[in-house]
């Protein structure tokens, strides 16, 4: 490879599996002092045919077999995350290799919710396909028949069953704050099985921090029970230490409420709903204002796990705030996630413009104060959505938004990024790095939010993590002069130590109590 691309967040880097003895090595670190000139055998590929393989896991080992467990996609795709197979075979303990003929995929690849007849629904969505990176480390059941593990399911993390003899999907229905029922809306995570055959678990919702808690052992789950359960643990929304009396005022529950919300679009040519989340501050009288937030990505999804920053804007901005899973997400489907390659700018933005039309159309919105707020490509939509819609978004907030792409594409470390949302699947080749031709500029060009500049009115808050290799400072920097030039009210956050995610706690507390400001002054 001529070009070593960035790897963080980037699920779609070719990824193996490979196999070799490691005897000798370990004889070598347990007895360094030794002479030892036998070597191990060489190493195996044993998903030679496979362009994504990866989470290799083990069920406990009988009769010198166990079963091989491993998530796949064997086309592999272009954009950053994707949905993935789950696929098993026999192996052989002593070989050290799958045994021949026992591979078996055991839940494919979906394209669309409702393709499977399996699994119910979660959130009124049918089971849209396996959205994780990684197996659970201990995901086999004690007697080898079931792995359970966490996908996103829509706009909702979903601990589920998997049978291994037939595939079949059942989520695991449990409430921590409920022992005898079930939350359909609660995002939920695995963290690990016990002994007895029960799982230690997680569960937050977007105004609830996370729960820490224990459900019982799961035997012939299936979506019509509720496994009991139990909280181990109610963490708060902030941890005091031992330097600080510090108590949050944030008390779960309080505050806010949120509700899943769900838009059929007539635009674009794969029709699934637009999932998003709706934060409503308690007590709320009349038409809100309104933030909207595009998740960054594009490829991932906005749940409805606990994140103190937009409780904060909500609680004590008293703010409507917006989520908007656009199609481009995961956990949406396959066909759903890739309809968005090469169609950036456009499908994402009327999608994004649509949920928020549905909350002002539902009387919950001021149509008149309604801002934008997003990083990375949430930057990116929220440059756009300024430019093409600015009679409805009337201020924005941008954490290291990607404004040119066309300035972008040889700067980023995640080049491929550019040509794949802008032209499409395979139009980048990642064992041959070459500049861009001067046709592919003009898209990329077209599809940046730059393209729009001269509609923008908004009051526009820009923040910079100097030190970013994602989206180059750069690029804030050249949409901020573009705008100061055309005297749009500006202000830009320049944070020297942070890096793309802006996450620095000192940085990351700064630029929240600037955004809340910036909407309390434009909004």
């Amino acid at each position: 490879m001529p070009r070593r691309l960035g790897a963080i967040y980037c699920f779609q880097r070719p990824c193996k599996i490979y196999s070799s003895p490691v005897s000798e090595l370990l004889q070598r670190l347990a007895n360094p002092s030794a002479d030892m000139e036998k070597g191990d055998a060489s190493f195996v590929c044993i998903t030679p045919n496979d362009r994504l393989a990866r989470s290799p896991r083990f069920s406990k080992p009988s009769v010198g077999t166990a079963k091989l467990a491993y998530l796949c996609n064997s086309k592999g795709f272009d954009t950053h995350g994707g949905c993935m197979s789950l696929q098993t075979g026999e192996w052989d303990m002593t070989q050290g290799l799958v045994i021949d003929g026992s591979r078996k995929v055991v839940v494919d690849v979906v394209q669309l919710p409702g393709d499977r007849e399996d699994g119910g629904k979660v959130a009124g969505m049918n089971f849209p396909g396996l959205f994780l990176n990684q197996l659970p480390t201990d995901c086999f059941s004690h007697d080898g028949k079931f792995i359970t593990l966490t996908t996103e399911w829509g706009s909702v993390n979903k601990v589920v069953s998997i049978s291994l003899n037939d595939g079949t999907i059942s989520p695991i229905n449990f409430d921590l704050l409920n022992s005898e029922g079930f939350s359909d809306s609660a995002s939920q995570q695995l963290m690990c099985l016990t002994e007895d055959g029960g799982a230690i678990v997680t569960q937050s919702e977007a105004n609830r921090p996370t729960l820490l808690g224990y459900i019982q052992p799961l035997l012939d789950v299936n979506r019509q029970n509720v496994s009991p359960s139990r909280v181990l643990a109610n963490l708060p929304p902030i941890s005091s230490s031992s330097f600080s009396s510090f108590k949050p005022d944030l008390k779960p529950g309080n505050g806010y409420t949120y509700r899943i919300m769900s838009t059929q679009p007539d635009h674009g040519d794969v029709k699934v709903p637009v999932g998003s989340v709706l934060l409503l501050p308690e007590n709320a009288k009349g038409k809100l204002p309104l933030i909207v937030v595009p998740h960054g990505g594009p490829h991932t999804c906005m749940s409805t796990m606990f994140v103190p920053s937009y409780g904060y804007l909500c609680k004590h901005g008293r703010y409507a705030v917006l989520h908007v899973n656009f199609r481009g997400s995961t956990g949406f489907g396959q066909a759903a996630l890739e309809s968005l390659a090469g169609n950036a700018g456009w499908l994402d933005v009327l999608d994004v413009v649509a949920a928020t039309r549905a909350v002002i159309d539902a009387g919950i919105a001021d149509p008149d104060r309604v801002g934008i707020c997003g990083g990375s490509h949430g930057g990116f939509l929220a440059g756009h959505c300024i430019g093409q819609h600015p009679d409805l978004f009337k201020v924005a907030a941008m954490r290291n938004p990607c404004t040119n792409i066309a300035s972008m594409v040889t700067a980023t470390d995640i080049p491929d990024w550019c040509y794949v949302e802008t032209l499409g699947p395979g139009n980048y080749n990642f064992s041959d790095f070459r500049p861009p031709s001067k046709e592919e500029l003009d898209v990329m060009w077209d599809k940046s939010p730059i393209a729009y500049l001269e509609h923008v009115t908004a009051p526009t808050l820009m923040a910079l993590g100097m030190k970013d290799k994602r989206v180059p400072p750069s690029q804030g920097i050249e949409y901020y002069h573009a705008l100061r030039a055309q005297s749009v009210p500006t202000k830009l956050l320049v944070y020297e130590d942070c890096d793309h995610a802006i996450d620095i706690v000192i940085s990351e507390a700064d630029f929240w109590i600037n955004t809340k400001k910036w909407f309390d002054q434009h909004l």
